[in-house]
């Protein structure tokens, strides 16, 4: 039997895939933003700052065309 917490998983996963391509692309943005929001309250510092480590980390994110 699953749990409720697999429940709710499978639940929120099938409402998601219900979702345009637009409004899935959306619903990701808005929880990368609350993640990064969230982030700078905890560590007390801008959450551009988090944003610009989040780039240094992950360069493919702000890469220019290498031609």
């Amino acid at each position: 039997m699953k749990s409720i917490m697999e429940i709710r998983k499978d639940e929120e996963q099938r409402d998601f895939l219900k979702l345009s391509p637009i409004e899935r692309l959306r619903t990701m943005h808005d929880r990368f933003l609350q993640f990064v929001a969230l982030k700078a309250r905890g560590e007390k510092v801008s959450e551009y700052e988090i944003y610009r480590r989040y780039l240094k980390d992950n360069p493919r994110h702000y890469e220019r065309n290498p031609r």
